[in-house]
């Protein structure tokens, strides 16, 4: 079932993203520092949210390692004393 979930949300953002793209086709003017250039808007959008995904990911690896650590231990700890018992 929760598979199932994941890939209807998966349509539901593959749709999403094509109709966005059709409706954001015009060019627009990019500067960035020293720079300056044209693309067109959904490519600066994507961009954008890529960027974004991949620094919250950055951010967020740290702390889920340590939860993945945390839970290991204590898996060991509870089969450590289920032996025990």
């Amino acid at each position: 079932m929760k598979e199932k979930f994941h890939y209807i949300l998966l349509l539901i953002t593959i749709l999403l993203v094509a109709s966005i793209s059709l409706a954001n086709m015009q060019s627009v003017n990019v500067s960035f520092i020293l720079f300056s250039f044209k693309l067109p808007l959904i490519i600066l959008i994507l961009v954008s949210v890529l960027l974004g995904s991949v620094t919250t990911f950055l951010i967020s690896m740290p702390k889920n390692f340590s939860l993945k650590n945390e839970l290991k231990k204590t898996k060991e700890a509870l089969k450590t004393s289920q032996k025990e018992n």
